[in-house]
């Protein structure tokens, strides 16, 4: 279907020259219509010349601009005018002679003649006209012609005054076809151009990136459109032009709270004032949807009337990928502020556990030398708090992504079964349990202990959630993980397969403002007292530091959704060293330990345990002693050492070192914060032990003997 211009030229300048030729050839013929009416009230007076001049001029003159009115016959009509008035002025000067004043009409004749036709045809009405002047004279001359006046006759019958009269006629023909053909020729090209210069306009508009419209503020009304408007509105052009008001294509109200029709006409107030008006809107198209928009308006001549240009820009995925670098943004800053709390955790568990290690140890020498039961309760009481605080340690690492992790090959429907059947117990009657496990689930490499911990949480959460009761939903799955749905949650997640634990309440839920503040450490929706504010971020943290993530779904008045992501393992993957310990540690009374502890608290207490347990203990305060001691003294059997330590040999490189010397040399590293990364990379063996201070006289002493054991193998 042909389509509409944009912008539509009221005329140029090929149609100007037709419109004037047809008022010249209309001009013309009513001239010749009044002659003829005037011949014919003559016709008796004068004779057969004027019956005859008077049919030549109806028949080629008149009658043809009244039956032949068409654009397309306008050649035709200037042609029979022309040679109808050339034939009557001919038949005129015969009359007459050279007092005939046919002869002024003929340049005007020829110039209509020039702009009709071509140049061909215009030579051939000037050598017709000359050839016809030429025998005239002739006549005249030689006296076959008379004119009827005797001035007149001698003035024609003399050859001078018919060749002045030939050769100025002709120049003047010459000349005025050169004029107009020169004059046409300017038209043309000047049309040309006008008309190629419409045509890049109109493509201008019609394919610019941005929609376009002239609105007509006075009358309400959309004059023209482009291609852009059509798609970004959603309606043809023939619809948005002279159709609904354009305030019908916006909402109500614009984000901003702003009344739609009240906020245009203040922009428009503007641009009729001379201004450039910029602003954001928004737009409906047709099937109602919101579009974002920029909008520019400007005041278009002519200035006598209220015409607007306004330029609409849709910058809907302008708007989305703004929100996405916000939302990157946002994920940076949370990354950074990750970052920085995992720096002060990490430092602070350092110094703390190392307390707590000083504590916990001089508990338990004293907790052994007690015979009062007593004042055993309390000791242990002191014991318990001890460990709670590691444990507080161990959260807050874990939500830094920085706690030690055992990872295993885990058996997740077995986990999760084993969690039920010993948390169940303590939930109330009034909560009824349902556990879904998928058979076939997939294996996951997690810390089996880190993992029953966050899914207790989760039930805990549940249970507080259904204070009235209901039913929690305890649920596995395999899971394929793609790119959208990673696009979508916007998570830092890699694409495969993982295994879900859902856990669902039919509690009160969640308030949707709170919900993006869930995973943050002290934010909690619980009553003041009830909770830490720790416990959902220790499980984000560990799902992240996991390789894993945690989603949320909730609903005010009808419950909440956990669910934990694990990537599932093909096989068995090897984990490193397990310490198989006796029940009981025999003291041996014979083995040399070498102790590199820069804390006196902790150095001396370590010290004291080992002595009782029947070692042969040297301290050092740093990695560079112990270094040096070791070169003075290779009779060590094993190296019990702290990793973060001043000087420059940390423990992993003074492990390093003491090997180049004895390569059989049994490890055991200890560490206030024992990240992963202080270690990994540095030399440590399969066998090497790692203990995470405070730690427990039991557990020290069975790492040491199994550590020995291994030692004495490899010899």
């Amino acid at each position: 279907m042909e389509r509409n211009t944009t912008f539509e030229v009221s005329a140029t300048y090929s149609e100007g020259v037709r419109k004037a030729l047809r008022s010249a050839i209309d001009f013309l013929s009513v001239i010749a219509a009044l002659v003829v009416a005037l011949n014919v009230t003559r016709a008796v007076q004068f004779g057969a010349t004027f019956f005859t001049t008077t049919s030549i001029l109806l028949v080629f003159c008149v009658l043809p601009s009244i039956f032949l009115r068409g654009d397309r016959y306008l050649a035709l009509r200037g042609g029979l005018v022309v040679s109808g008035y050339m034939v009557a002025n001919l038949i005129g000067i015969t009359d007459l002679g050279l007092g005939a004043a046919a002869f002024v009409a003929f340049p005007f004749h020829l110039a209509l003649c020039a702009a009709l036709f071509s140049r061909g045809v215009t030579y051939l009405y000037i050598a017709s006209m000359a050839g016809a002047v030429v025998v005239m004279a002739y006549l005249f001359t030689n006296g076959v012609l008379v004119a009827p006046d005797v001035s007149l006759a001698i003035w024609s019958a003399s050859a001078a005054n018919w060749t002045i009269m030939f050769v100025t006629l002709l120049v003047t023909l010459l000349l005025v076809s050169s004029l107009v053909y020169n004059l046409s020729r300017f038209w043309k090209e000047t049309d040309s151009d006008a008309a190629k210069q419409t045509k890049q306009f109109e493509t201008l508009v019609e394919y610019a990136p941005d929609a376009i419209l002239m609105l007509d503020v006075a009358n309400d009304e959309v004059l023209s459109v482009n291609t852009r408007a059509e798609a970004l509105f959603g309606a043809s052009r023939n619809k948005l032009v002279g159709g609904p008001k354009l305030h019908e294509y916006s909402p109500e109200l614009q984000p901003t709270g702003e009344s739609s029709i009240e906020a245009g006409r203040k922009r428009i107030r503007e641009a009729l004032a001379g201004g450039h008006p910029t602003y954001e809107w928004i737009h409906l198209n047709e099937d109602g949807q919101e579009v974002p928009c920029e909008v520019s308006l400007t005041r278009m001549p002519p200035f006598d009337r209220k015409i607007i240009r306004a330029n609409v820009a849709d910058i809907s995925r302008r708007k989305a990928e703004q929100a996405q670098r916000d939302e990157l943004q946002s994920q940076l800053a949370a990354a950074q502020r990750l970052e920085s709390i995992g720096h002060l955790t990490g430092g602070v568990a350092h110094d703390f556990n190392n307390l707590l290690a000083v504590i916990l140890s001089n508990l338990e020498i004293l907790e052994e030398d007690c015979e009062s039961e007593d004042r055993k309760r309390r000791l242990q009481a002191c014991i318990d708090a001890s460990l709670r605080g590691a444990d507080l340690t161990r959260n807050m690492l874990s939500y830094a992504r920085r706690a030690p992790l055992q990872p295993k090959i885990v058996d997740i429907n077995h986990l999760v079964r084993e969690t039920h059947n010993w948390v169940g117990r303590t939930l109330p009657s009034s909560i009824e349990i349902d556990v879904s496990l998928l058979a076939g689930i997939w294996s996951i490499e997690t810390d089996p202990s880190a993992t029953e911990s966050a899914i207790v949480n989760l039930l805990l959460n549940a249970r507080d959630a259904m204070p009235s009761g209901g039913k929690l939903t305890i649920e596995t799955a395999n899971i394929r993980i793609d790119h959208a749905y990673v696009d979508d949650r916007s998570e830092v997640l890699d694409v495969g397969r993982y295994v879900m634990v859902a856990v669902s309440d039919t509690g009160t839920g969640i308030p949707k403002d709170k919900l993006e503040d869930i995973f943050t450490p002290f934010f909690t929706t619980k009553a003041s007292g009830k909770g830490s504010g720790l416990g959902l971020p220790m499980v984000m943290g560990f799902m992240r530091q996991s390789g894993g993530t945690s989603q949320v779904y909730s609903e005010e008045g009808v419950g909440s959704t956990f669910k934990l992501y694990f990537p599932a393992v093909e096989t068995p993957k090897h984990t490193g060293l397990k310490i198989k310990t006796d029940n009981t540690t025999a003291p041996t009374g014979k083995n040399r330990i070498l102790l590199a502890e820069d804390e006196p608290e902790v150095r001396d207490v370590l010290r004291t345990i080992l002595a009782a347990a029947g070692y042969s203990v040297v301290t050092a305060v740093s990695g560079d002693d112990a270094k040096q001691i070791f070169e003075a003294d290779q009779s060590f059997d094993l190296l019990l050492t702290d990793i973060v330590m001043p000087g420059e040999l940390q423990g992993t490189t003074l492990s390093k070192e003491l090997r180049l010397i004895d390569e059989t040399l049994p490890v055991v590293f200890m560490s206030g914060y024992a990240s992963e990364a202080t270690v990994h990379g540095n030399g440590l063996r399969p066998d090497d032990v790692r203990l995470m201070k405070p730690v427990m006289k039991k557990d020290l002493l069975d790492a040491i003997s199994g550590a020995l054991k291994v030692g004495t193998r490899s010899s």
